[in-house]
């Protein structure tokens, strides 16, 4: 649940991955919430609307192995493209924390008629089993955002080690948000919110640290009773050039790169890039044969 406490006790800026005030995507009155924003068709701020889903789901089956090839779909949300890669014959594993989200995706697959093709799990990209299973693993909408470098780092190591020797990971990654550097605030008065269902004076602001490949979003809601809760989420972005280094660590080699979900080439100025990277033999071994590293 968001944390509560008094409006004069919040840090003037918001903080990177402030434990305070970090949103924890596994909570299950979140979960709900952000269920109803995925749904939403009025906004694209949770999951893309309908029209935008289909076109990315053909474009990403040019880039996928054939079907009925065993894909795992990591932070799935409630199933949007999973169900409709099981439409079209492929098998796959959909993994979310929110578990909201993943109920919602066990009814839409059995009511398209693919849940013996499309199976849910709650889980996190950390608790994944090491051993080789799927020929792809995708990441829609930013998936590892969400945290710090050195866990980006690991959790990307762990989704490789799912892969089957020649295996191919498609990741969407963020280079920067739709913000210029430095802050923005605004205020609004509503009705309901992430933050809760109630009356409220809503709070935002958002940063974006460009030197060190942040931005910050933070809310805070201030109830009639004057009850305050207020949650984050930070983003640690990608710089283009280090994208190679990364996957190489992770026993993955980039194939190719595109400016989003179009055909172009990717390039430091695109707004966000689209990898698509195969699981590298001679990388995995040299990844085996390191120092063990603390999960980040």
């Amino acid at each position: 649940m968001p944390t509560v406490r008094r409006l004069s006790r919040l840090p003037s800026w918001p903080r990177p991955f402030d434990p305070d005030a970090e949103l924890d995507w596994s909570d299950p009155a979140f979960s709900r919430r952000l269920l109803v924003e995925h749904l939403d068709q009025g906004h694209d701020g949770a999951s893309r609307r309908l029209p935008l889903i289909e076109q990315n789901v053909r474009r990403l089956c040019q880039l996928l192995p054939g079907p009925p090839a065993r894909v795992l779909d990591a932070g799935c949300g409630p199933g949007l493209y999973t169900i409709r890669l099981a439409r079209l014959g492929y098998r796959l594993d959909g993994i979310d924390v929110g578990p909201a989200v993943i109920r919602h995706a066990r009814r839409a697959a059995r009511a398209a008629g693919v849940s013996r093709l499309a199976h849910f799990e709650v889980a996190d990209i950390a608790s994944l089993p090491g051993s080789p299973r799927y020929e792809a693993v995708i990441l829609i909408y930013y998936v590892l955002e969400n945290r710090t470098a050195r866990r980006q780092a690991a959790a990307l190591r762990r989704l490789g080690s799912c892969l089957l020797p020649g295996g191919r990971l498609i990741a969407e990654f963020r280079l920067r948000p739709d913000q210029l550097p430095g802050r923005l605030s605004a205020w609004d008065v509503a009705e309901s919110s992430l933050l809760g269902r109630r009356h409220q004076l809503l709070l935002g602001d958002s940063v974006y640290d460009r030197a060190r490949h942040v931005f910050i979003l933070r809310e805070v809601a201030v109830f009639a009773d004057g009850t305050v809760a207020v949650q984050q989420t930070t983003s640690r972005l990608f710089d283009f050039d280090e994208l190679p280094g990364l996957f190489a660590k992770a026993g993955l080699r980039i194939v190719d790169t595109f400016d989003g979900w179009s055909r172009h080439p990717g390039s430091p100025l695109c707004d966000s890039v689209v990898v698509v990277a195969e699981a590298d033999p001679a990388a995995r071994v040299s990844t085996r044969r390191a120092a063990p590293r603390p999960p980040g």
